[in-house]
């Protein structure tokens, strides 16, 4: 059996600190098929100073007349909005968490009852946080680790952290990321999930894709990735820094039926006849056949027998074994060959 790709809409701070919006989102998320939705949720003064200049990307899609931090200001959420959704998003069977970016927002998602956690790239170095999260009791915990922006070694010194805080590695999602937005197709570099496996035994892989398209999430499965993550919006022309890289409605349900058809013909990985194509081994192998008549007494070889369809007669394996023989009946052109000793192929 396949493995349950668990597909993760990341709303963000795409719904621009508009409650509303982020219902609607959470609403065509779902519908999209996705297992969870996840928002951002911190303190813009808590997460970055007056003096921090915008990433390029935020630059590009939003203008360089504001600061980071005035920018942010506007994509927060109120504690109570978020509240209100993540029981929304929990009346629809959906999933729901979210990153947090400060300490106190850290408390403030462990007394909601959250219980998935998610380490964004930009914190993965981060000692103080890091030991703030991985205290974090809860039932069914899991971590779900970024790796954004990070070198192996930066890597194995986050995952230290949490370990030396009592997370077990079972609790580990670690996912391979590039944070620019979209990334360049010359640098989603897929196959380094096959590095994080070598140099993470024992922690599920996954990916956050912040690509275009849904090419890089099945490859991503099909090395497999056992979390998807992808930015989401209901509209790229929305004002906001990560809308121009996210995935539309339509964008977003593709990729979900994409990646559910990549887990289906990822399979179970041992090579067997299938019951799809057993029907047609009659019609596309061979067997031995009489290339013209044959009398009863003569001798078979390379010049009186051929291989021909159907498939459920002598092997063509056993043609060595057949020549040199005499045959025990008549047989007319094309009749496929019966002999004592020989079994026939099995009939689909």
């Amino acid at each position: 059996m396949s493995t349950h790709v668990y597909l993760i809409a990341e709303i963000g701070c795409n719904h621009n600190g508009d409650p509303k919006l982020a219902k609607e989102m959470i609403a065509q998320a779902k519908k999209c098929g996705v297992d969870a939705v996840k928002f951002q949720s911190f303190s813009a003064s808590s997460l970055v100073s007056k003096f921090a200049e915008k990433a390029d990307y935020q630059k590009r899609n939003m203008g360089r007349e504001e600061t980071q931090l005035e920018m942010l200001q506007k994509l927060e959420l109120s504690h109570e909005d978020y509240l209100q959704l993540k029981k929304y998003a929990e009346s629809l069977n959906l999933d729901v968490f979210s990153t947090p970016f400060d300490l106190e927002t850290i408390d403030f998602l462990k007394d909601a009852g959250q219980t998935i956690w998610k380490v964004p790239s930009g914190e993965i170095t981060n000692l103080p946080y890091l030991r703030s999260i991985a205290q974090v009791s809860c039932p069914k915990r899991k971590f779900i680790v970024s790796s954004g922006m990070a070198t192996i070694e930066e890597l194995k010194s986050c995952i230290a952290v949490l370990r030396e805080s009592g997370v077990n590695s079972k609790e580990i999602t670690l996912l391979h990321c590039n944070t620019e937005y979209p990334t360049p197709d010359t640098d989603v570099n897929i196959t380094a999930i096959c590095d994080l496996r070598r140099s993470f035994p024992g922690l599920n892989i996954g990916f956050s894709d912040h690509s275009v398209g849904s090419v890089a999430a099945i490859e991503a499965v099909a090395l497999g990735a056992s979390v998807i993550e992808k930015h989401f919006t209901l509209d790229k022309a929305l004002s906001g820094p990560d809308h121009v890289a996210s995935s539309t409605p339509d964008e977003l349900r593709a990729l979900c039926k994409d990646v559910r058809r990549a887990e289906a013909m990822l399979g179970h990985g041992c090579k067997i006849v299938t019951k799809s194509e057993a029907k047609n081994k009659n019609a596309a192998r061979k067997s031995i056949v009489a290339s013209r008549k044959i009398k009863k007494g003569e001798t078979f070889t390379n010049a009186n027998l051929a291989c021909k369809r159907p498939g459920y007669g002598i092997s063509p394996m056993l043609w060595d074994e057949l020549c040199g023989l005499t045959a025990q009946r008549d047989f007319s052109e094309d009749e496929l060959i019966i002999q004592n000793g020989f079994p026939w192929q099995e009939q689909s």
